[in-house]
């Protein structure tokens, strides 16, 4: 039968491509020392590296991507969903390690969560922290990416 064939060829050619635990290269080539080359005149920008940026995505959880605060990115404003715990000034620091913007003006407020039910089984959302963070006239992020 074909499939045992298979499972058969697949076990005999188990041990092939590996060498002996006790054998030594004799046919290894030789390291070469490396020949001094030419510099090539690098063309590309170089390379900034923007800050740690572990902590500031730990910081901004998501953009919170509704209608109004859509309405806001015309007047430099951003909102955010923050753990409850964070503070303006870790939301201030993350905004600037994430995206090298430093903000003007950072408001956080608690979002209370609904009451909500499924049929006669009642339950609650949870509550979370919003904040918005005002930005310099001229500067945008792009929060969609």
């Amino acid at each position: 039968m074909g499939l045992f064939d298979r499972i058969r060829k697949k076990h005999q050619d188990v041990g092939k491509d590996k060498k002996p635990a006790n054998a030594k290269d004799v046919a290894a080539p030789a390291k070469q020392p490396e020949v001094a080359k030419a510099e090539a005149v690098d063309t590309k920008k170089p390379r900034v590296l923007k800050s740690d940026t572990r902590h500031a995505h730990r910081t901004l959880l998501r953009p919170v991507l509704t209608e109004k605060s859509t309405r806001l990115t015309s007047h430099n404003q951003y909102v955010f969903a923050v753990p409850t715990s964070a503070s303006k000034i870790e939301v201030r620091d993350a905004v600037h390690a994430a995206y090298g913007v430093r903000p003007v003006h950072v408001t956080t407020r608690t979002v209370r969560g609904k009451a909500i039910r499924f049929g006669l089984m009642k339950g609650k959302q949870k509550s979370w922290k919003k904040a918005t963070v005002t930005l310099p006239a001229g500067k945008t992020i792009d929060v969609t990416s």
